[in-house]
């Protein structure tokens, strides 16, 4: 081949590479629109199907169940176990890794073998908008892709940050022992934006245990409980016993799919308008009949 001949069709590939930047500041290059990706984690799982890619991901791990055909998608390992047999075998294009999520060393084998790797740890909302527009991007930027991204935008600016004194608030996770998250997480984001102050946001673990007497003395306006599904967490109305709590005397025991809240995908956002409306209402009722002393 002639060197001139050569140079065309390198300058060619280069015209047709997709480059995105992940949230470890690495530059993601592929030669063409991707057509096989492992996805390793659940969020970049709904991620990717979200923008239209799911019937490209070849390969996920554990626990990725959402939308339920993602649960058909074969699994090579979990977070922190993965199978790179099983991954190689998938020949894909594209791996796309939870930053702080998948810690299995075998990871670095991968990027030395030459995988594009793209790094998701969108722990914001902007964060999750900006996924949704790399993965847009690196499937071909297909209309019904960026639409699914523009959804995303116009619907978190539907929704109004609330003004006003914020409600202290205890988000809890677990109850044995008692458990919440801190103000690195992305549910505090959402907390805050819907006029909600977390009493526990300085706490130095991202899921700090805390004691009874600690949630007591704190006495949060609103307690909001999310268990491992849809139904209410038994272990939320156990809060009824302390009259003096400040969230029992509000009626102020809300419950929550964990999903809404802690995993982050466009399904946030009905997370996002369910907190915001239930502070309205209670913001609302306070001001009709303000609470006793």
């Amino acid at each position: 081949m002639k060197p001139w001949l050569s140079l065309i069709l390198l300058w060619a590939v280069q015209v047709n590479a997709i480059t995105v930047i992940d949230d470890a500041e690495r530059q993601v290059e592929v030669e063409a629109p991707v057509e096989r990706i492992v996805a390793l984690a659940p969020h970049i799982v709904e991620n990717l199907f979200a923008v239209g890619l799911g019937d490209r991901i070849v390969g996920t791990v554990q626990h990725s169940d959402y939308p339920i055909a993602a649960k058909s998608i074969p699994i090579a390992g979990g977070f922190n176990s993965l199978n790179i047999e099983a991954i190689l075998a998938l020949d894909p294009d594209l791996i796309v890794t939870w930053g702080t999520g998948n810690t299995d060393p075998k990871m670095n084998r991968l990027a030395q073998m030459g995988f594009p790797i793209y790094v998701s740890e969108p722990n914001t909302l902007e964060k999750i908008h900006a996924n949704l527009l790399d993965f847009a991007r690196l499937g071909g930027s297909q209309t019904e892709s960026l639409n699914a991204v523009a959804n995303f935008k116009q619907k978190l600016d539907a929704v109004p940050i609330q003004s006003g004194a914020p409600f202290t608030v205890l988000y809890q996770i677990w109850n044995d022992p008692i458990q919440t998250l801190n103000g690195e997480h992305i549910a505090n984001e959402i907390l805050n934006r819907c006029g909600l102050r977390n009493l526990f946001a300085d706490a130095p673990s991202i899921a700090p245990v805390l004691s009874l007497e600690g949630v007591l003395s704190g006495n949060p306006e609103v307690i909001i409980g999310s268990g491992f599904a849809d139904e209410q967490p038994e272990w939320l109305d156990h809060w009824r016993q302390f009259k003096q709590l400040r969230a029992v005397k509000n009626n102020a025991l809300w419950a929550i799919h964990p999903d809404l809240l802690q995993r982050p995908t466009p399904r946030i956002l009905d997370g996002l308008q369910r907190i915001c409306e239930r502070t309205h209402e209670l913001r609302s009722r306070q001001i009709a009949y303000p609470p006793l002393p």
